[in-house]
């Protein structure tokens, strides 16, 4: 019986672990897309806080990973990138590839 109960703690530990891990990928991959829509658009954090209702600090916060926004921030952040032609495709070993409009390139 201490077998299984140690086991079970075994791989509940190691999925939370992975979860973990999983979350700080997340949270450092939208950091640098934060980062790199920003410098393409030219933006910075005031400008790109004002643009989606932050303060700059909360800016500075998410792209240096201190903090996982909400779920709304994310939505605006989102919404925000494709409203200005930029957008992200996810790869599947957690990266990411910056899609740029040409029009967005064009921009004075």
């Amino acid at each position: 019986m201490d077998l299984t109960i140690g086991t079970a703690h075994t791989v509940e530990s190691g999925l939370s672990f992975e979860l973990d891990h999983t979350l700080r990928i997340e949270r450092v991959a939208f950091a640098a897309k934060l980062r790199a829509a920003r410098a393409v658009l030219g933006l910075s954090q005031d400008q790109f806080a004002q643009q989606i209702g932050l303060t700059q600090k909360s800016v500075h916060r998410i792209e240096q990973g201190v903090v996982q926004p909400q779920l709304r921030t994310i939505l605006k952040i989102e919404r925000f990138w494709r409203h200005q032609g930029i957008s992200f495709e996810n790869l599947r070993n957690g990266g990411f590839r910056l899609v740029v409009e040409s029009d967005v390139l064009l921009r004075d």
